[in-house]
């Protein structure tokens, strides 16, 4: 059953926090172990508020956009930086979906596990649908490998509202890649949400229920994440079933289901070069299990989120350094 999000914030972060609905099966079946360790845990104190803004690559937006940005960082409603991730993935699929987000949406459909809509409708426009009431368009303000920057304008409709609830958002994501002992290569991001509500009421109303909506937020952004590691999976394992992906995919061009289709196979000729090169042997992974992990991975996060959830309203702390994979499994460290 598709998840609301809460008075429109999340849902405007359109394709960085689109919901990962499954079925899943028993978290204890799922293969292979695809970790994402979370280096710091996210936050809202205004030391982390103040370092966000100013890490914002104002001097590389276009002139003519800047008042679209700065409309938002005077009037932030709600801020957000979410947990700090690291998992392994090869850059080139990692900024594939970066750059084509359209891609991802449309292949979450393909594999049933969101009905989320998003569509290119010019050079750095997309337009929104998440079927649920939430609707929006995204626009990329400034793009390049080392960060993202991203205005998404959304708003919620429901029968029993008397008007659409409005919002705007500003996302910055920053990756950082380096490459491990074994070759992989592995990426550490973040990314940092400012919200505007236009309305006071709603303004006010956000405030009070923000331990709520950041939660959703950094549990969204986990399972992004996860989807991205489980991706590089399968591309460098099952370029295959990458292709049967490809080819029902909905809503995007053949120019770009035939540049997934090459990024899968140049992805598997790689990582098979490089375990010839080390002289190990590569562990192939099943259809089954890469699917079966990526849904046991959004279940796990959300329950591992409504924990947090009821720690953070009641003022606890959880621990800064944690390891979670997509088999269900976590270590402290």
């Amino acid at each position: 059953m598709p998840r609301r999000f809460d008075v429109g914030l999340v849902a405007i972060a359109v394709w960085l926090f689109a919901l990962l609905d499954t079925n899943p099966s028993r978290a204890e079946d799922a293969k292979p172990q695809i970790p994402v360790e979370t280096i710091s845990s996210g936050s809202s104190l205004s030391a982390a508020r103040k370092k966000a803004l100013a890490e914002l690559p104002l001097n590389k937006v276009a002139a003519d956009l800047r008042p679209k940005l700065d409309d938002i960082v005077k009037n932030i409603s709600l801020f957000r930086r979410m947990p700090t991730l690291r998992f392994t993935t090869d850059p080139d699929v990692y900024q594939f979906f970066i750059a084509h987000p359209d891609a991802a949406a449309s292949s979450w459909r393909v594999m049933e596990i969101s009905t989320f809509e998003l569509n290119h409708v010019g050079p750095a426009n997309y337009e929104a649908d998440s079927h649920d009431g939430s609707t929006g368009t995204v626009e990329v303000l400034h793009s390049s490998p080392e960060r993202q920057l991203v205005l998404c304008v959304g708003s919620f409709k429901s029968p029993l509202l008397l008007r659409p609830i409005k919002a705007n958002a500003l996302l910055h994501l920053q990756p950082v890649f380096h490459k491990s002992a074994d070759g992989q290569t592995i990426v550490t991001h973040s990314l940092d949400m400012f919200v505007s509500f236009p309305s006071q009421p709603i303004d006010i109303t956000a405030k009070l229920i923000s331990p709520v909506s950041h939660s959703m937020a950094d549990r969204n952004f986990r399972e992004v994440s996860m989807w991205v590691a489980m991706m590089n999976v399968a591309m460098s394992q099952q370029p295959e079933w990458i292709d049967q992906v490809a080819r029902q995919m909905q809503g995007v061009s053949e120019q770009r289901r035939v540049q997934l289709l090459k990024l899968a196979l140049q992805t598997s000729i790689t990582a098979r070069k490089r375990a010839i090169q080390q002289g190990t042997a590569t562990q192939e992974v099943s259809l089954e299990e890469v699917t079966t992990a990526l849904k046991n991975a959004a279940a796990e996060s959300t329950a591992k989120s409504e924990a947090s959830t009821i720690q953070n309203v009641a003022g606890e702390k959880t621990s800064d350094r944690k390891v979670e994979t997509a088999g269900g499994k976590k270590s402290t460290e």
